[in-house]
């Protein structure tokens, strides 16, 4: 998968990008009744440096970081396919200065991220 440039990924130390990653994963596989695929992905995203409660907060499509908690709300409101949601999750993250073009790379990402656990 391309590196994802959501949430000001531009500048960001690979770590950091990675936890982003991880993220969004579990915020898009958290219903993926799979307990293999969940505890790959939670020991994915405790490499990457998240905690117990970073974990729990994107099992639930949430962040602590602001920017990222708006891009993980806009890849779930795209899988949830509401035209209404996902115009109201881009209009908050712009307004944290999330980019069209960082919106794109979230797509694009979350598009990999769901079509992986259907292979």
């Amino acid at each position: 998968m391309p590196p994802l440039r959501a949430a000001g990924l531009n500048n960001m130390p690979e770590q950091l990008h990675a936890r982003v990653t991880a993220q969004l994963k579990l915020a898009l596989l958290a219903d993926c009744a799979c307990p293999k695929t969940l505890a790959r992905l939670e020991r994915e995203a405790r490499l990457s440096g998240l905690t117990g409660a970073g974990i729990d907060a994107a099992l639930g499509g949430r962040s602590f970081e602001a920017r990222t908690a708006a891009s993980v709300a806009y890849a779930c409101a795209m899988k949830a396919g509401e035209a209404g949601l996902l115009e109201q999750a881009r209009t908050h993250a712009h307004r944290l200065g999330v980019t069209d073009e960082e919106l794109s790379m979230v797509a694009q990402g979350a598009k990999q991220i769901l079509a992986s656990i259907k292979l």
